[in-house]
């Protein structure tokens, strides 16, 4: 717990100074005491009182205790201290990424001026937790959300970014280290929902986006606006989405495609009342859509998208006792933190975003669903192959 006790106060001390972190635990101060001499007070008398009502909120959360007196050794040591714990502090995997996001600030405040105290070993164990969560990231192209990890990734690079180059950190201290409360209760996200996939999704983008601009901090590279990532490939030639004659944009309802690998089935939205339409799955690239188009009478060759739904996430099921049904999840078709018109005035998720949705596909026989099956298996494999493709260059730091 003395990570914690030490990355709080000194980033308390910098809320209140930007410049007193670099002047306390580098010796850049004129006049002004350093903050780990053994000689040291609080900087200001204006803080102190502040400063005591946080470390009782620690204790009480932690069950540890903090003086200032703790600090009482050599400045060179400390600051060893303080760079280990904010290593150390990376490595583990019960820690929030908006807490390691303002660890990896003050990192990056620290590391030109502790080239000492910073060793072969602070880097080896960088080099293992970048690793270990690149590896979970890869699990991710197969995941509920892997449609939008790029969009999310982009997304996360360019806030990371703007925090690690800030001149002062995000928050007030006592949003740091102490329970926040959650906009997502666990009643509203069940294990095994789709909200709860894009959560935890999210939450690991935010952490390898962090490791992975540390790392190019340490090995001396400037972190580029946009994640060092592939642009989006052609699609390949007589796949599906070229077969129906869709453009990138993606069937969407009204659209006309060909129903050359469509295959007939029944399924019905409301009791008793069974509608008759063609499925395709379709991979577009890093995106993909499950398609139920509608037969054109005088036009039998193609039809008209009537539903469209993701494809990432579908979890494809044959039915157990049913060999012609076709089970399938269909999840929404957005984060709620890249839709703010999901979210309610009180920043609660609207509770009609919070169920994933259901397909049962009746098909006329045994071939013609196992046919549906491995086409979502093919479609959803393309799309993987592609995120993977595009993301390759930002899992090798060399």
């Amino acid at each position: 717990m003395n990570c914690i006790q030490n990355i709080f106060f000194v980033i308390f001390l910098s809320k209140s100074d930007t410049c007193l972190i670099r002047q306390a635990l580098v010796g850049e101060a004129s006049g002004e005491e350093q903050l780990f001499s053994s000689k040291s007070s609080l900087p200001r008398d204006s803080i102190g009182s502040e400063l005591d009502v946080y470390h009782e909120k620690i204790k009480e959360q932690y069950g540890v205790s903090f003086q200032p007196s703790d600090v009482g050794i050599s400045p060179h040591v400390h600051r060893f201290q303080l760079i280990d714990a904010l290593v150390r502090l990376f490595c583990r995997s019960n820690i929030s990424a908006e807490t390691l996001w303002d660890g990896g600030w003050l990192l990056r405040q620290l590391l030109p001026y502790s080239e000492s105290e910073f060793n072969s070993n602070h880097l080896e164990l960088l080099k293992v937790s970048y690793s270990n969560c690149a590896s979970a990231l890869v699990e991710e192209f197969e995941g509920v959300w892997t449609d939008f990890l790029i969009t999310v990734l982009c997304n996360e690079w360019r806030k990371c970014k703007r925090a690690m180059e800030s001149s002062c950190p995000r928050k007030d201290p006592n949003c740091m280290f102490l329970p926040q409360k959650k906009l997502y209760s666990e009643d509203d996200n069940p294990e095994g929902s789709s909200f709860t996939a894009g959560q935890k999704m999210h939450e690991l983008v935010k952490v390898f986006v962090l490791l992975h601009q540390i790392q190019m901090f340490t090995l001396g590279k400037a972190l580029p606006e946009q994640p060092p990532i592939f642009p989006p490939g052609d699609l390949p030639v007589n796949c599906r989405a070229q077969a129906s004659g869709l453009d990138v944009s993606g069937p969407k309802p009204g659209t006309e495609v060909s129903l050359v690998n469509a295959v007939p089935c029944r399924i019905a939205f409301e009791r008793g009342k069974e509608c008759h339409f063609c499925f395709l799955a379709i991979s577009l690239r890093s995106s993909g859509r499950l398609v139920l188009a509608e037969e054109l009478p005088l036009k039998k060759t193609h039809g008209v998208v009537r539903v469209a739904a993701p494809l990432a996430g579908c979890n494809p099921r044959i039915d157990e006792k049913h060999s012609k049904w076709l089970h399938l999840r269909i999840r929404p078709s957005s984060l709620p933190f890249l839709d703010p018109a999901k979210f309610s005035d009180h920043g609660k998720m609207k509770k009609k975003t919070l169920v994933d949705g259901r397909w049962t596909l009746a098909f006329r026989d045994e071939e013609s669903c196992k046919s549906a099956f491995a086409m979502i298996v093919e479609e959803t494999n393309f799309l993987s192959d592609e995120v993977h493709r595009r993301l390759k260059p930002l899992l090798n730091l060399q």
